[in-house]
């Protein structure tokens, strides 16, 4: 492709500077209050779930499938995420012995606690450090389990498909914290008797599959299928491959009024942003040589920050999710760095995400917008809004601030009526549709989620 210059001759576009595959250090965000974001990826499946790996995630004699599984822990380093939940099915997790879970090769370290292993260690090249765990994803989706369910295989198998408050028990028996995959196609009055410490308010699959979009999210079926075919276009000037989520990212709305109605309820309950990663839908190689749905490319697109002390301590982590001091950030739209959410007492207390406040104490919630990290000014400027939601628990929820962020921007709003108070960051990537080539830069155009804050609970 060519541009005409005024004096008439042909002149080439600039280049535009390197598209990065992989993703900093989670602890560029920045570190506040002597808490370092940790970057995780909740659900995830190994060769241990039985349509992982394109429906092949295992040899005739057991043994995983060494390609797929070399591809996820790659995957991991060269997206340094800390900590990666992993969530198989019970077909074949629920008969496997517990430890053969963690697929550990080479330079593992296993994790121990009491003289049994609770989680692995990826030592990658460079010195990064990946955190695995087990869990499971049926109709409920146990994370962070420190053993399996107790009983024998069979009786594993009826507990991990369970969907009640006893299997919900059983989890958090075996040290798990309880969370709900797909929120979007649960009931409410399902939610209410798991009382789960965890929801997905964002899960990649029900973006993407036709049914899911139909029955669930109100969408075109079809339409994500259609949009991110457009992205494996090779011929010059295609997209970049990684951009193809563009094509069909939006709000989960059912989920997000789920967790609203929970939360109107009174009820704490964190939230996250599931990835689903099989590398089980998209085989066909893009542009850069890589399969539309290899896990780097699901990891580069977003994950879930925990803001802890210590990022490889398993326990801070854990406790982390437990309590809601995290947000989901979908990172394709870029690194938010400068991003510093907290509620301030009169007294002078910060009281960080999830955290819990006295009405009495009438805090104030201060939001200090994030900008792109290592935004090249050569690039269009994106659009970034943050809102202040109050979970009204005697009425609908409602925006109470909101403001504009770039460069820099605050967001500051009184908490000081009972109820639930969120945070939500939007964007305009407009600085992603020079990358966008022949389509052209109209999927930029779009005000898309960037970051779903957990709340701050005033009673």
């Amino acid at each position: 492709m060519v541009v005409v210059a005024a004096c008439g001759g042909p002149t080439t576009p600039p280049e535009l500077p390197t598209w990065d595959k992989t993703l900093p250090e989670a602890s560029v965000m920045g570190v506040r209050r002597g808490l370092t974001p940790a970057r995780g990826i909740v659900h995830l499946h190994s060769p241990y779930s039985h349509d992982a790996c394109d429906g092949q995630p295992r040899a005739a004699n057991g043994a995983p499938n060494e390609a797929c599984l070399a591809s996820l822990r790659q995957a991991l380093c060269t997206t340094n995420i800390d900590f990666a939940n992993l969530t198989d099915h019970d077909d074949s997790m629920a008969d496997e012995a517990f430890p053969t879970l963690f697929s550990m090769r080479s330079t593992d370290q296993p994790v121990m606690r009491g003289g049994d292993q609770i989680a692995s260690r990826i030592l990658c090249d460079g010195g990064h450090q990946v955190l695995v765990t087990i869990g499971g994803e049926n109709d409920l989706m146990p994370i962070m389990l420190d053993h399996h369910v107790l009983g024998t295989v069979q009786e594993r198998h009826d507990i991990y498909n369970g969907n009640d408050g006893a299997s919900a028990a059983a989890f958090r028996a075996a040290g798990g914290l309880v969370w709900v995959a797909h929120t979007e196609s649960k009931t409410l009055e399902t939610l209410r008797a798991v009382q789960p410490d965890g929801i997905e308010v964002y899960n990649l699959h029900a973006n993407i599959d036709p049914d899911i979009r139909k029955d669930f999210l109100g969408l075109d079926a079809g339409g994500a299928i259609a949009g991110a075919a457009e992205f494996a276009d090779t011929n010059p000037g295609h997209p970049e491959p990684d951009l193809a989520m563009l094509a069909f990212l939006s709000p989960n709305q059912p989920a997000i009024d789920a967790w609203h109605a929970l939360l109107k309820e009174g009820h704490h309950v964190s939230v996250t942003a599931g990835s689903d990663a099989h590398e089980n839908a998209i085989p066909v190689p893009l542009a850069d040589g890589e399969r539309g749905d290899a896990y780097r490319r699901v990891f580069r697109w977003f994950g879930n920050i925990a803001l802890v002390e210590d990022p490889h301590d398993i326990d801070q982590i854990q406790a982390a999710l437990a309590v809601g001091r995290m947000f989901s950030v979908f990172e394709l739209l870029g690194t938010p760095e400068g991003l510093d959410i907290r509620a301030v007492t009169p007294g002078g207390q910060t009281i960080e995400l999830g955290g819990t406040i006295a009405r009495s104490e009438g805090a104030m919630l201060t939001v200090d917008l994030p900008r792109v990290r290592g935004l090249d000014p050569s690039l269009p400027q994106p659009t970034i809004r943050g809102k202040v939601y109050w979970i009204d628990p005697d009425g609908p929820p409602q925006i109470i601030a909101q403001g504009d962020g770039y460069p820099d921007g605050q967001i500051n709003a009184h908490i000081g009526a009972s109820g639930a108070y969120r945070v939500e960051i939007t964007i305009v990537p407009s600085h992603l549709g020079p990358y966008l080539g022949d389509l052209g830069t109209e999927m930029a155009e779009v005000e898309l989620p960037w970051v779903y804050a957990n709340p701050f609970y005033v009673q």
